[in-house]
């Protein structure tokens, strides 16, 4: 009643509807009551509901939970409570039972199966009830559904001592339509005396236009609740009482119905709607909230079977080789459990791979299948084409979802050297992508901003709030053959607006990664973040953009990929909403094959090394034993044993985890051993 007031104070015009719909529900309610026929209705109808559970937890609230306030609640408007056979029998010939039925929704508002229970995480640890804000999404609620077709029930913690309040019909915009409740309010929730799911039975009834049945008259005992059967109350009951009570508004027998669920006893001790209580509820039903009766909220949008193709994993941009295996997710949308499926994949409309899926996929769960391989053909661009059908042996019942299409690229793997400064309008560069899954920021071209020429790369992280997102610039597959050495170096600039020494603070942190499976998986081989990454001193609280002299030049060693085949290099960048990122003059190239490499078939590279150290042999050495790495004082610190096993021509080393100083090389063959001197700078 305080929300109602406030409303009004607000709204003349919504206070003048209403008071002419209060008009009417008391004349419509005094036709039916003198019908004996049409008092009561014929046969029950189902009103759509959803729990919207606004809740900092809402697992609190459980399944079970909701389903047994719903138990409740039918029961309560059905007369079907057990504890009926504790209405007095003054007031039992009173007993109404109502033909009003509530069941959880199975569609949402956009024709998407639901359980009709709706979990809200907020950040508000408690709503008034003084306002609507748990009943809207920018104040931390929920936002109704469509109140023409659900009966709208928010769960949330309320403070001010309030157990829970509703709007009566056309009090209310339509957003702001429903039933609110405390949580400790359901069925085995925390309120002793109040848990049993009473307060939703008492609430619902102010839905459908039921007054306290005190009259809100502040025990002047002339208000009235506007239902004749109902004996006049000074004021709310509280706790539970037992035998006949009387007050200043009723001072004989039977006294006060504080049986009633309209009052504010505790719920063991609530029983009873009377029977013009129902009459005027379901005359306020037909006269106001008919639409929910209509409604199709409670109809399930399944079909029995239905295969529905959610998206197609793989290949992601482009393929490596001409042949891959597409990975793709479906979704069984149908009401019965999925056991089998046809997928037919073909690349630019050829002849269709079939993959024959088998399996026990409950009804709205998703699976993901690797399909029989297909081929690409030529390099260059494609698309693959997916296809459902036969779900469960038989016609898929709705095709519409049935089918989906992806473009990508097979390119030609390139060798080295690649240089790349973005100067070109195009962006990413041919045969280059980007991988931004979230769909937001991402890798971008810049121009009016470089460290040579006028055009750079930057990752946006100042304006991108979603810490933690990953965003991959990939390079052209390439093959590093006849060389000694391979190195990709760029030009990098990069701020923070975070103390460098912050601990546990989220970076903005640049990583090099390096794949030789097509970027199923992927080596890191250059990682920095805030101070590290840095090109500015101090601190920047506005969008970075670096000056001439804050470019910083990098290099990663990519030795250790010479001859091993294609290989795949990305530029990844995670936001941690510090600042911009800029990467310009990317160069990959690769050093001549050594003389010495040449003369005596075999070479260690680099000397002088900082970590990662190659043993390159022209051809697979013979009657090699293995390979030993001693320090200054003789001590052996690393080995690899060839033994039986197949010579390769690459073997590495880290020095990193070694001090500085001189170390020797020992190749141990069968019959002579070879040492060569390097040095860990």
């Amino acid at each position: 009643m305080e929300l109602l007031k406030a409303s009004f104070e607000k709204d003349q015009q919504l206070k003048e509807r209403y008071q002419q719909d209060l008009l009417r529900i008391e004349q419509l309610a005094a036709q039916r009551a003198g019908n004996p026929q049409a008092r009561e209705m014929a046969t029950p109808v189902y009103i759509p509901v959803v729990f919207h559970i606004v809740l900092p937890d809402p697992t609190e609230v459980t399944d079970k939970m909701v389903e047994d306030q719903l138990k409740v609640l039918n029961a309560d408007f059905a007369g079907l409570n057990g504890d009926s056979v504790n209405i007095p029998a003054a007031f039992k010939p009173l007993f109404g039972h109502s033909k009003i039925q509530f069941v959880l929704a199975k569609r949402t508002p956009s024709n998407q199966p639901t359980t009709g229970i709706d979990r809200v995480t907020t950040t508000v640890p408690s709503f008034s009830s003084a306002n609507h804000n748990v009943k809207h999404a920018g104040t931390g609620g929920a936002n109704a559904w469509n109140s023409s077709r659900y009966l709208n029930i928010w769960v949330c913690q309320l403070s001010g001592g309030v157990l829970g309040y509703a709007t009566f019909p056309t009090s209310a915009a339509a957003d702001d339509q429903g039933v609110v409740i405390y949580n400790v309010t359901m069925p085995g929730g925390a309120m002793a005396g109040y848990n049993d799911g009473r307060t939703l039975t008492h609430e619902t009834g102010h839905f459908f236009f039921l007054f306290h049945i005190w009259g809100d008259d502040d025990g002047a005992c002339n208000g009235s609740d506007g239902v004749s059967d109902t004996p006049n109350q000074s004021d709310a009951s509280s706790g539970c009482h037992t035998g006949v009570l009387t007050d200043a508004c009723t001072t004989t027998a039977p006294g006060v119905m504080y049986q009633n669920y309209m009052d504010y006893s505790s719920d063991g001790c609530m029983a009873m709607f009377t029977l013009l209580q129902v009459t005027r509820m379901e005359a306020a039903m037909n006269n106001f909230r008919s639409s929910l009766t209509t409604s199709n909220a409670a109809v399930s949008p399944l079909k029995d079977v239905d295969a529905q193709l959610l998206s197609i994993d793989n290949p992601v941009n482009r393929v490596c080789d001409t042949k891959f295996q597409p990975v793709i997710t479906f979704r069984n949308y149908g009401a019965l459990p999925l056991t089998s499926v046809e997928i037919n994949a073909s690349v630019d409309g050829g002849t269709p791979v079939l993959t024959r899926w088998t399996g026990s996929l409950p009804s709205l769960s998703a699976v993901t299948v690797t399909l029989n391989a297909v081929s690409t053909g030529a390099n260059g661009p494609h698309t693959l084409a997916i296809q459902l059908s036969s779900p469960n042996g038989t016609a898929d019942m709705n095709q519409a979802n049935d089918n989906m299409s992806k473009a990508f690229v097979y390119p030609a793997a390139v060798t080295a050297p690649i240089t790349e400064g973005f100067e070109a309008d195009a962006f990413p560069p041919l045969n280059w992508d980007i991988l931004n899954t979230d769909n937001s920021y991402t890798w971008e071209r810049v121009t009016g901003v470089a460290k040579t020429g006028g055009a750079s790369m930057v990752a946006r992280n100042f304006s991108y709030t979603q810490n933690g997102q990953i965003d991959y610039l990939r390079l052209p597959q390439v093959a590093i053959t006849d060389a000694d050495s391979a190195f990709l170096t760029f030009q990098v600039a990069a701020a923070i607006r975070t103390g460098a020494g912050t601990l546990f603070n989220s970076w903005d942190t640049l990583q090099v990664l390096v794949s030789d499976n097509c970027g199923s998986t992927w080596t890191s081989l250059y990682k920095k973040w805030g101070g590290q990454l840095s090109t500015r001193s101090g601190i920047t609280n506005s969008s970075f953009v670096p000056a001439a002299n804050e470019w910083r030049k990098d290099s990663v060693n990519l030795t250790a990929y010479i001859g091993r085949g294609p290989v795949m290099i990305a530029f990844a960048n995670s936001t941690g909403n510090e600042n911009n990122v800029y990467i310009d003059d990317i160069n990959l190239y690769k050093k001549g094959t050594h003389n010495s490499l040449n003369e005596e078939g075999w070479l260690i590279a680099p000397n002088p090394s900082n970590g990662p150290l190659t043993v390159q042999f022209s051809a697979p050495p013979v009657n090699l034993k293995g390979i030993a790495l001693y320090n200054s004082t003789g001590q052996k610190v690393a080995e690899q044993l060839v033994g039986n096993n197949a010579p390769a021509t690459f073997y590495r080393f880290n020095l990193g985890r070694y001090a500085s100083g001189v170390y020797v090389v020992k190749l141990v063959y069968s019959d002579h051993t070879v040492s060569r001197k390097i040095i860990r700078k």
